[in-house]
């Protein structure tokens, strides 16, 4: 397949070769005409719907003069193109590579604050992430896999979510990590991939970013590293948006909760059998560990 062949029909410049082509949930390649450069998507199918409304946030967000990589429109003057195959989006190529945290934390909170107020205004719809998404999907994926623990993690997860079931909902980029944080040369931060975007609670992005928790292996001092990540970031995302008192105290059932989501994500994505019963059971195991710091630490139930 030529990856430059329907490019080259739609966008006002012409694309004369690419880079090294890596694939996964889609393709994408550093793409380049004479002299410029760009980075270029290929969707598929299955991921179309999100990959659409990940760009449309890009557009406003560009519009609005927040840091997102320029999308490129078509000579049509539109932000993707879509055929029966592939949905391609284009972008200008910003240099650099991904953020530090320990470094950058202040600067990565003013950019997710600005990112959250900006998003306020957003005219677009978003999905809702409601209970399901974030612990449902995974006991389902668990009982489907006939774990034996399955129960375990329904208790858990119950008990875990009417924790954080009132927490206030807003825009959420949903998979805020160092990953999608771009940091150029001379110091500016730029957001990337908008494809799990939704309305969820807007608490789990500085969650993600400041969790220093190991996700495979226990290791306590991961409360106090996030702990001290996550008063850091506040300083900055605090400069452009307010978080009451029951988002931040959440913080620590975030991180729970996150694993409930990531691993049904993976076992969605990598099929029932990616993950075995030992590294089931030692998933489980970590989730009471870190409910059990979090009552010594917090002097009150984390989860439940």
């Amino acid at each position: 397949m030529d990856i430059l062949k329907i490019p080259n029909e739609y966008y006002p410049m012409f694309l004369d070769r690419h880079g090294e082509i890596r694939d996964g949930g889609s393709t994408s390649c550093a793409v380049f005409s004479g002299g410029d450069k760009y980075f270029l998507r290929v969707i598929k199918p299955a991921f179309f719907d999100t990959a659409i409304t990940g760009v449309e946030i890009q557009v406003f967000l560009q519009g609005k003069g927040f840091p997102v990589p320029p999308v490129v429109f078509t000579k049509d003057n539109l932000p993707y193109i879509k055929t029966n195959d592939a949905v391609y989006i284009l972008y200008n190529f910003i240099e650099g590579s991904e953020s530090n945290p320990e470094q950058d934390a202040e600067a990565i909170g003013e950019l997710v604050g600005n990112l959250h107020h900006v998003m306020k205004d957003y005219p677009g719809q978003l999905v809702k992430r409601d209970k399901h998404f974030y612990v449902g999907r995974y006991i389902d994926l668990l009982r489907k896999k006939q774990n034996m623990k399955a129960d375990d993690f329904c208790a858990y997860g119950d008990s875990l979510w009417q924790k954080v079931k009132d927490l206030p909902y807003g825009f959420c980029h949903g998979d805020m990590y160092v990953g999608n944080i771009h940091k150029t040369p001379d110091g500016k931060l730029y957001l990337l991939d908008f494809d799990t975007s939704c309305e969820g609670f807007p608490m789990y992005d500085p969650t993600l970013i400041c969790n220093r928790t190991h996700y495979f292996d226990y290791d306590e001092s991961g409360y106090g590293k996030s702990q001290a990540m996550l008063s850091r970031f506040l300083t900055g995302y605090t400069k452009y948006n307010s978080l009451n008192q029951a988002e931040i105290d959440a913080f620590f059932d975030l991180i729970a909760l996150y694993h409930f989501a990531l691993q049904a994500t993976i076992l969605e994505v990598y099929g029932l059998d990616s993950c075995d019963n030992p590294f089931l059971d030692k998933q489980l195991d970590w989730l009471y560990r870190w409910r059990e710091q979090c009552e010594r630490e917090v002097g009150v139930t984390c989860s439940g």
